[in-house]
């Protein structure tokens, strides 16, 4: 296609976009901490879903299964999509933005998984283990979106700290 822009960064983008984009190129995502997290929490999302579903006994709140093996679908969706973005190299176009939605969908996502379970343990009754196994999955699932954003954070903390070191102490006149 004649006129088409190679992918990467527009020219003359922020040095912050430069950090950024280090971040999501200076590695192999799928075999990294965070992908990782990113492709085991999809994947036990879509087991505590089926488990809740097919083994949940919420008398008191029966629109609770809806909402918990929704919430769990939702999150490991939102870990694939995140995860397939990342591998198809949509961070490469705007590595800012994806970074900030990467870290707020995990976030948000983590704590709708963390509250979910916290409301399943609480008020469900449990007849047999497999009645048991999605609240404590849901509880691991929460764990690992949110730690995969917190690693996120603080691996491009450490980038963006090593590209801007700070200014030498000033000297003082005694």
């Amino acid at each position: 296609m004649a006129g088409a822009r190679p992918l990467g960064p527009a020219a003359g983008a922020a040095p912050a976009d430069e950090v950024f984009l280090k971040y999501y190129t200076g590695k192999d995502y799928s075999t990294s901490l965070e992908g990782v997290l990113k492709m085991l929490s999809a994947i036990v999302s879509v087991v505590s879903a089926v488990l809740f579903l097919g083994w949940s006994a919420c008398l008191r709140s029966p629109g609770l299964a809806a909402a918990a093996a929704g919430s769990a679908l939702a999150g490991g969706a939102a870990s694939a999509l995140l995860f397939g973005g990342v591998v198809l190299g949509l961070p490469l176009r705007a590595p800012q933005f994806y970074l900030l939605t990467d870290i707020i969908v995990s976030t948000v996502a983590g704590l709708l998984l963390l509250v979910t379970a916290v409301l399943n343990i609480t008020v469900c009754e449990f007849y047999s283990v497999v009645s048991y196994l999605h609240g404590p999955l849901a509880v691991l699932n929460a764990g690992m979106v949110i730690a995969s954003a917190v690693i996120t954070y603080v691996g491009v903390m450490r980038l963006w700290d090593a590209a801007h070191p700070p200014p030498p102490p000033a000297e003082l006149d005694v």
